[in-house]
Order: structure tokens, then C-alpha cells, then sequence
């Protein structure tokens, strides 16, 4: 059922905003209209609009996200003190991780990177960057946030899951995944390998909430990496004592 308060022209602008989401670019009026279901003529017109008020450019005949458009984030991140509060506190930790270290919210059925610090000599890079985004289910960003939530909480949002098959090793079984979300919550961290992307493993903590909503923090490394305790109890350490400075 539509919500009258909605603005339906406003919403459908975003969706075509939406569609340059997870590094598409060059799209052509055609594709944006298979990606959004709208029809040739509705298309044209949200983005022409979007184009004369500065979040799309055309060249040519496809069209690109405009740098307008990280205004807006820009926003988001300097209201709530990311470049003064967060961003210092990633750089230190990465720096003596020797790795990347990122924070993570989430997006609806999804989590979010909103801050990343790594350093140039990172042994592995798997090419995240700030507003990547990662499902829930097979992540352990999104388990970790799926965590956060009461019982009642996560029973609602895995009951709006599907899991998805990304590796021959993701968990399909949706009671599985809650076992592993408690014990997640009851442990402190989560930790997933090969569910995602295989030979990748990440390690994610909580925060707690930054603004209005519950925050991670998050390292993806080699699975190899993370076979060795050593390494494991380390970058589990780091990411526990860079949380307690960003919750200080």
C-alpha cells in the first residue's frame, strides 16, 4: 500500500540515483529504465531533471553520477563528526593493524561503509571503499549489526532476509545463521570466512550508536591470515580497543 504522505516523483528520482549504486556508471537512459521498471518517457524526464539540477551528467549518450552528489553524504559525515571524531581514530588503529579497519551501519537489508582507513603497504585489499555495501546474512558487518538488535529485532529482520548464495560455502540455512547471530552477540564480535568471497575472512565489533543508528567496526583480511590465532587475537584486539576509543 503506497504511504500518501510520500512524495512519488521525489521517491522515484532516488531510485534512479540508486541505480549508480555499487560502482555502475556509463548508463544509458535505457538501462537506467530496466533497472528502475520505469517506463521510456518517465525516465527521460526524472534524468533530465536530475541533469540540470547537478546530480547526473550526460556524455554523449550515457550518464554519470555528478560530484553534486557527495554534498549530500558530505553532510551527513561532518554532522556527525566523522572527519574530527572517527576518521583520526581508524587512521591510528589501521596504522598499527598494518590492514584496513572500517565502520559500518545499516542500510535496510544491507550494512553500509560509512568510514575506511588503510594503509598503503596493506598486505591484502579487497576493495571496499566508503559506500560500499555488503549484505547481511553472509558478512560479519551484518551479522554483527543484525546483533545489536534485540531478539524481537533480529527475529524481524531475518524474517525480511533471504539468504543468497555467494560462495559454495555460504550458509543457506536461515536457522544457522540466527544460532550464529546469537552467538555473536553473546561473544562480542563476529567472525565469517569464505561465506562472501572466497579466501576472504572478516572480524567485525560493535560500537554502538553513532547518530541514530548501531555501528561496527570491521577488518576483512585473507582467510590464511586469520587461520593463525595470533593473528586472529590481534586484529580482534585492535578492533576492540579502537571501538572503546570511539565509544570514549
Amino acid at each position: 500500500m503506497t504511504n500518501k504522505n510520500n512524495a512519488s516523483t521525489f521517491a522515484k528520482g532516488l531510485r534512479v540515483l540508486s541505480c549508480f549504486e555499487t560502482g555502475r556508471r556509463d548508463l544509458t537512459m535505457a538501462e537506467v529504465s530496466r533497472l528502475t521498471g520505469f517506463d521510456r518517457a518517465t525516465t527521460r524526464r526524472l534524468c533530465m531533471t536530475l541533469q540540470d539540477d547537478g546530480y547526473l551528467h550526460k556524455a554523449d549518450r550515457v550518464l554519470r553520477l555528478a560530484p553534486k552528489i557527495l554534498a549530500i553524504a558530505g553532510g551527513y559525515l561532518t554532522s556527525n563528526d566523522f572527519g574530527h571524531r572517527v576518521q583520526p581514530v581508524l587512521n591510528q588503529y589501521a596504522e598499527e593493524f598494518e590492514g584496513e579497519i572500517a565502520l559500518a551501519m545499516q542500510d535496510g537489508d544491507r550494512a553500509i561503509y560509512v568510514a575506511r582507513s588503510a594503509i598503503s603497504s596493506a598486505r591484502v585489499s579487497f576493495g571496499f571503499s566508503v559506500g560500499s555495501t555488503l549484505p547481511l546474512l553472509p558478512t560479519a558487518v551484518g551479522r554483527m549489526l543484525l546483533a545489536h538488535g534485540s531478539d524481537a529485532d533480529q527475529a524481524t529482520a531475518l524474517s525480511g532476509l533471504t539468504p543468497e548464495r555467494y560462495t559454495p560455502e555460504t550458509d543457506m540455512d536461515v536457522g544457522s545463521v540466527r544460532s550464529k547471530i546469537e552467538t555473536a552477540a553473546k561473544q562480542g564480535y563476529a567472525f565469517v570466512r569464505n561465506e562472501f568471497e572466497m579466501g576472504a575472512a572478516g572480524i567485525a565489533v560493535p560500537i554502538g550508536p553513532i547518530g541514530a543508528s548501531p555501528a561496527v567496526l570491521a577488518t576483512t583480511a585473507s582467510v590464511n591470515q586469520f587461520d593463525k590465532p595470533a593473528e586472529f587475537d590481534r586484529a580482534l584486539d585492535v578492533l576492540r580497543r579502537a571501538a572503546i576509543s570511539l565509544r570514549a
